[in-house]
């Protein structure tokens, strides 16, 4: 488990990539802030593998859970959250999950289940003679455990520990925007060596209000959905469909442009 962030706002993340879920718990949000698990759901689905035909081919379902810290007074529409069943047949036990609420000031849990597994796949990273992927942390992770590190998918060191960090910033997010009016935006400029001529810094520039540093809100909730549907994440639509053609390229070579 890793526990990342300061003192007044944190994050605890827990479980392997082939693990039956990832744990996620939020420490320090703030009471009386509104959250819903749609909202957090919209970011998952843009770090969710299988959510673009550029990224990697594999397919992950990544259906948020909310286990604690929310609170409305409606409580059906509190516990309208996908119902939680453990047990088979008449011993099973079925309890719902949250779907939006005000935190109470106590930590927030969250889990998503583990659904794309293809252990048979990382079969040739295991023990203590097992290929070493460069990049990753095989041959680290193998001797820190003493040689019970889990190789399935990279174990812990998984692209899919990402996914406690999606559902914090997820949470500061609307904390930031709702509080502040802080807009967080990325646009993707470089693919191997194919650069964007449009920087998100000039076509902020541009939506500046006269007289201010601000931009118009609508302006900007406008921009953060055109590059959220962009095929490629980026406000260039010129660089975006030669990024795609370049990654087609690369993939039919059996290579890739970066991780």
């Amino acid at each position: 488990m890793e526990i990342l962030g300061g003192p007044l706002y944190g994050v605890a993340g827990a479980g392997e990539s082939h693990g039956p879920a990832i744990t996620t718990i939020i420490f320090g949000c703030p009471p009386g802030l509104r959250i819903s698990r749609e909202s957090i759901q919209r970011y998952l689905d843009r770090r969710r593998p299988g959510s673009s035909k550029h990224g990697t081919p594999r397919r992950e379902q990544d259906r948020l859970i909310l286990l604690s810290g929310l609170y409305q007074a409606d409580t059906d529409r509190l516990t309208a959250g996908a119902p939680i069943r453990v047990g088979e047949a008449d011993q099973a036990l079925t309890v719902p999950s949250y779907e939006e609420g005000y935190c109470s000031g106590e930590p927030v849990a969250a889990l998503v289940l583990s659904s794309s597994k293809r252990p048979q796949d990382y079969e040739q990273f295991a023990g203590p003679e097992g290929e070493v992927r460069p990049g990753h942390t095989d041959l680290v992770k193998h001797h820190q455990s003493r040689g019970y590190a889990d190789p399935r998918g990279g174990g812990r060191s998984s692209y899919r520990s990402t996914i406690s960090d999606v559902i914090a910033g997820s949470i500061a997010r609307i904390f930031l925007r709702e509080h502040f009016r802080t807009v967080i935006l990325s646009s993707i400029c470089q693919v191997g060596p194919l650069k964007s001529t449009l920087t998100l810094a000039d076509r902020l520039e541009d939506m500046r209000e006269p007289g201010s540093t601000r931009c118009p809100p609508d302006a900007l909730e406008d921009l953060e959905h055109s590059l959220e549907d962009s095929e490629i994440h980026t406000l260039d639509a010129t660089f975006a469909r030669s990024a795609a053609e370049a990654i087609m390229e690369t993939r039919k070579k059996g290579d890739y442009q970066g991780a």
